[in-house]
Parts: structure tokens; C-alpha cells; sequence
């Protein structure tokens, strides 16, 4: 199934892009996208989004197709969804 990602702010920088569109087995849930996610994009990327438990960074905001989503009850995700990862602002 194919995800589109979108990525504000540090994320952004640490994919090296702010959309993406990737490949993944049917029947995945979303926290297991985003440790996949992590996976491709490394250490400076993963550390807003899962903790070394592999669960999702606190601060982190997820929506799904445009509404937040409660990442504690991890939903399913269908091939053609959008997913938008937000980390905190900050600055003046």
C-alpha cells in the first residue's frame, strides 16, 4: 500500500524532504509506518518520533487523512492515506 508522509519543521529537515510517498505491506498499523519511517531516515529523525521503547515521542502530533489521531490506540492505516507528523515550534 502506498502512504503519503508530510513532514513539518525539524522533521523536514531530517528527511530531506517535507512529502514523501512510500511502499508498505498491507494491514499496518501506524505506529509500525513510523517505526519503518525511522528506520529509513535514521537517528536525528527518529528522536521526534519514537522513544528507544518504540513508542511515540510525546510531543509528537499525528494526523491521519487530516484529523489527529490518539496515537495510544495506534490505528489502522489504508493504502492511499495521508500522514502528517508535527513536532513543537519553537522560537520568538
Amino acid at each position: 500500500m502506498k502512504i503519503t508522509f508530510r513532514y513539518t519543521s525539524q522533521l523536514s529537515t531530517a528527511a530531506g524532504t517535507s512529502e514523501e510517498t512510500l511502499e508498505f505491506p498491507e494491514e499496518t498499523s501506524l505506529i509500525g509506518l513510523l517505526g519503518q519511517v525511522c528506520m529509513k531516515h535514521g537517528p536525528e529523525f527518529s528522536k521526534f518520533v519514537l522513544n528507544q521503547e518504540g513508542s511515540p515521542v510525546r510531543t509528537l502530533v499525528v494526523a491521519l487523512d487530516g484529523a489527529q489521531v490518539d496515537l495510544a490506540k495506534d490505528p489502522c492505516v489504508e493504502s492511499g492515506s495521508e500522514v502528517y507528523l508535527i513536532t513543537p515550534m519553537s522560537g520568538g
